[in-house]
């Protein structure tokens, strides 16, 4: 089931709220700008039909949306050591959003577009195709870059995110979406009780300003590891550097294997989550700095109410000789996708 309505105006422009539904009691609620995904209800053991993503409570907050709750982040997503980087022999100074540092493709970037879209019905679910076409020189980006973001909710509870792009000239390109997970279901509990698995056996060491440093780190015997199920607060507290660092988790790991990479559970509820990416790494945040967010059913947003799985090629990695580049030439198309499966355990 499709149902589409008005959700606000931005000067003149018409911004919708689309909402899918599939038979088996799962509905996505999403803007048209920025893509953002405002609502994400999942039945639990008892099939109460609950939100799993943390979502402002008005609308009109997306406008702004510092905190980049649910939206489509791009040209690329994290952070980029400030703001500046070389292509072709060619240097680029971007806007530096995020502190020395520009971050999550700038104030002005796909989070903060009106993004057209089609509607594409068929037996395995229901499709919300968007597509941006940003310009040579937004956000100080190179080239004329045709962008296509499709989210599929299908009949097996399953959301899937494809990642789509075309370029006229060289560029940089690193497409994720950035919605904060809560499986308790309507904030009941914040995400430290939750538990996490992560297939990976080495994460990037982050600097003081957040920035991948080159080094990677064994997660053996650190807090970083989480290759078997454990609570997510379980370690948070330790006396470890890159967590004092962060504030918390937010730091990219290594993903190996080819699905099933990350999983997420809530033992009270029964929900999980498991995560399958084309993509070689995930940023986890553990929304280490909340700031007072008025959220749904009434809620101040506290520190790690969610958590963020932030599927993409490893930040920064332009300025790095070691990792992904996202450098995307023109003639290629761009192509990443992310599987969230939701079952009942």
């Amino acid at each position: 089931m499709v149902d589409i309505k008005k959700a606000f105006d931005i000067a003149g422009q018409r911004v919708d709220l689309i909402t899918i539904t599939n038979n088996n009691n799962m509905e996505a609620k999403i803007l048209s700008y920025g893509g953002a995904i405002v609502e994400l209800l999942v039945p639990d053991r008892e099939d109460a039909a609950e939100n799993i993503i943390l979502a402002y409570q008005n609308l009109e907050d997306y406008i702004e949306n510092p905190t980049y709750f649910g939206v489509i982040v791009g040209r690329t997503s994290g952070r980029i050591a400030s703001g500046q980087f070389n292509l072709e022999g060619r240097p680029y100074k971007l806007n530096k959003n995020f502190g020395v540092n520009h971050c999550h493709g700038g104030a002005a970037g796909f989070s903060h577009q009106i993004w057209s879209y089609n509607i594409i019905e068929t037996d395995q679910g229901i499709a919300i195709e968007f597509q941006y076409n940003s310009p040579d020189g937004e956000e100080s980006y190179p080239g004329n870059l045709n962008v296509k973001v499709t989210y599929t909710l299908r009949q097996d509870n399953t959301l899937i995110i494809e990642y789509k792009a075309k370029t006229d000239k060289v560029t940089l390109c690193n497409l994720t979406n950035h919605s904060y997970f809560n499986l308790s279901g309507n904030y009941k509990r914040r995400v430290t009780d939750q538990y996490m698995r992560i297939v990976s056996s080495s994460f990037l060491e982050l600097n003081n300003n957040l920035i991948p440093t080159g080094k990677l780190i064994h997660v053996k015997d650190t807090p970083m590891d989480f290759n078997q199920r454990k609570q997510i607060g379980r370690d948070m507290k330790a006396d470890y550097e890159q967590l004092i660092v962060a504030n918390g988790y937010d730091h990219p790991w290594l993903l190996e294997g080819k699905t099933n990479q990350i999983e997420m559970f809530d033992s009270e509820s029964g929900r999980k989550m498991n995560i399958t990416t084309t993509y070689p790494t995930s940023v986890i945040y553990s929304f280490n700095y909340p700031n007072n967010e008025r959220l749904l059913y009434g809620k101040i947003a506290e520190k790690h109410d969610g958590i963020c799985f932030e599927t993409q090629f490893e930040p920064d990695g332009i300025n790095s000789k070691h990792f992904n580049k996202a450098i995307l030439q023109p003639g290629r198309e761009y192509y990443e996708k992310t599987e969230f499966v939701f079952s009942i355990e």
